[in-house]
């Protein structure tokens, strides 16, 4: 797992977690770690509403580019290729339980580097996981600024305004676009996060206000 300094994402929100037990979590777990050959811890949030909200961390003995090259084999993260996908695990728990589950946050914990799955909005995580996974392959050697370094954290998806007034703005108001749109990059060269543009594959080096559009 990688190691990260302490200002890493103090843009962003934190979130207040606690240990989960419920029906059927054995079964999703066994599942989680055979497709991603990963030790998996799993939590919820609490809230008052009626939905299970789950933070899941994924620990892999794997190197960036080493899940990148399983991943393009399809020996790792292949609920694209089998016959149960992700949404359908989450859908086996809300029968076991009778109560909505949802993906609040998605980590998963390299060898080199950490990537941060963020909700951005009801069942974004358990629809585009895979579309997540596949742009990290495309975008692999822009990540790695052309192979020369890998980011110690990678946070999906940015919130704009969580980076330009994370202060005064609410989730409601919050604005991205998807899972495609931008990344922040954390790297030991860098003092501040680097914001990653996967529509026009670049780098924002500049005023960040740039990325309203």
């Amino acid at each position: 797992m990688s190691t990260a300094p302490e200002n890493s994402r103090n843009n962003f929100p934190k979130r207040r977690a606690q240990s989960v037990s419920f029906r059927g979590l054995s079964a999703f777990t066994n599942n989680l770690e055979k497709f991603f050959f990963s030790e998996i811890s799993i939590r919820n949030i609490a809230t008052n509403d009626n939905q299970v909200r789950l933070i899941i961390d994924l620990t892999c003995d794997l190197n960036l580019i080493e899940m990148i090259m399983h991943s393009y084999k399809g020996t790792w993260g292949t609920f694209s290729e089998c016959k149960y996908p992700f949404a359908h695990e989450l859908a086996i728990l809300e029968q076991y339980n009778n109560i909505s589950f949802d993906v609040e946050e998605f980590t998963i914990n390299l060898k080199d580097t950490s990537i941060i799955i963020n909700k951005i909005y009801e069942q974004s995580i358990s629809t585009h996981l895979d579309c997540v996974i596949r742009n990290l392959e495309k975008h692999y050697v822009q990540l790695t600024k052309g192979n020369v370094e890998i980011p110690y954290e990678i946070f999906v998806a940015v919130f704009e305004d969580d980076i330009l007034t994370p202060e005064l703005v609410s989730n409601q108001t919050k604005k991205t676009h998807n899972y495609a749109s931008y990344w922040a990059l954390y790297f030991e060269s860098e003092q501040d996060a680097v914001i990653y543009d996967l529509k026009n594959n670049r780098f924002i080096y500049e005023d960040l206000h740039m990325i309203n559009e």
